[in-house]
């Protein structure tokens, strides 16, 4: 095993490198964590809470499923609709090397993590390109759903414990989930990481969120090895993760959360010569060192807009999946799963056609550079 760097004594190392230009002197590899690829199933429950709170989209949306309610009885359940990221596994792993490789000069290690599926790893893996075997598991826990992030299973019974995994997610059940955290505890080089701890897709309150976060880390907390620090969620709810990780000793990690073009916002730094042992510096020397990148420092609401225009414009180097319409989904309740395109063969509604537009003019640079000057820049730390 390699020389790590001792830290004297454990506290969140958080760096910025916006902040310190020289955070990665010392360091031989950089780590991201937590990104997704055309293997996830994005669900689309949250979106009505979300449209509320823009009038004139919320209109459209609303007058839509008011027809169909008129002509078929059943008005648009978002629960059943969902898409998927545009990048295959190859090139979801190839963004996050260059940004590593590019900005850095470091040595990239990847772990994609798409929502209760492995198929991006093993793909990888078939490719001859060495990554860990890992997923964001969808873990029911009272009136919560909390994302934990477990990194780098055994390839020989990776689809076996996904099967377990999938059983508690469909039926959740304390005894089947406190099982299935003590045998991945056992297992010294899988990690296993709490995600976006405060997040609550609109589902439940903030208070009723804490209320559960703080029964299950007083549940499972021993068995959660890194709380992760977000780069897709709030500078306040990462400024809160640091406070808990002072609080219960779990160390925070980094997790960039990335689902369309933009790389991870933040890495994690190591000497480590491979995942196992990274795993090993946060697991059992309690060592995370996470380095923010300059993406993460601007308006978050300038960061989702382009996120939702990646999602949503079109991609001519992605076949069969070029469109938005390729890639949203609904699971209609007689014909089953189809694509937009499938429900809308003659092309999309002008009035979402000009939403699509209006989020093509906010995902503008220039406007990127208002709203940065407008509501200012974020930071994950105090400074």
């Amino acid at each position: 095993m390699r020389p790590i760097r001792q830290l004297s004594s454990f506290a969140p190392q958080v760096e910025c490198l916006w902040r310190n230009a020289e955070a990665t002197e010392g360091y031989t590899s950089a780590v991201s964590l937590h990104s997704h690829t055309l293997h996830s199933r994005e669900s689309l429950d949250f979106l009505p809470h979300v449209l509320e709170k823009i009038p004139p989209i919320h209109a459209i949306v609303k007058r839509a499923s008011d027809r169909r309610k008129a002509r078929c009885g059943r008005a648009v359940d978002f629960n059943r609709a969902f898409w998927r990221p545009p990048l295959h596994a190859q090139a979801a792993y190839e963004l996050e090397a260059a940004q590593i490789r590019t900005v850095l000069g470091l040595r990239p290690m990847v772990s994609l993590t798409d929502h209760d599926e492995l198929e991006a790893c093993a793909e990888l893996n078939a490719l001859g390109i060495a990554a860990p075997i890992s997923v964001e598991w969808t873990a029911p826990f009272g009136a919560a759903v909390f994302h934990l992030g477990v990194h780098n299973l055994p390839a020989e019974a990776a689809r076996g414990w996904m099967a377990e995994m999938a059983r508690y997610t469909a039926a959740p059940n304390e005894e089947l989930l406190g099982r299935l955290l003590a045998e991945f505890d056992r297992m010294p080089e899988v990690l296993v990481v709490l995600n976006h701890p405060y997040c609550t897709e609109q589902r439940i309150s903030r208070a009723l969120q804490v209320e559960e976060l703080t029964r299950f880390l007083a549940a499972h907390g021993s068995r959660m090895h890194a709380l992760e620090l977000n780069g897709l969620q709030p500078a306040s709810d990462n400024r809160e993760v640091v406070r808990l990780s002072r609080e219960t000793g779990i160390p925070p990690i980094s997790g960039g959360d990335r689902h369309c073009l933009e790389p991870n916002a933040n890495l994690n730094l190591t000497n480590a010569g491979s995942f196992a042992e990274f795993v090993d510096e946060v697991r059992v020397q309690k060592l995370s060192r996470v380095l923010f990148l300059p993406q993460y420092r601007e308006p978050l609401a300038a960061r989702i807009i382009e996120f939702i225009w990646h999602a949503v414009k079109n991609h001519p180097d992605l076949p069969g999946r070029e469109r938005y319409m390729d890639r949203i989904f609904y699971d209609h309740e007689t014909r089953g799963v189809q694509p937009l395109s499938a429900i809308w063969p003659a092309g999309e509604p002008g009035a979402l056609n000009a939403l699509i537009a209006a989020i093509g003019f906010l995902a503008n640079p220039g406007v990127r550079a208002t709203l940065r000057r407008a509501i200012g820049r974020q930071e994950p730390t105090e400074a």
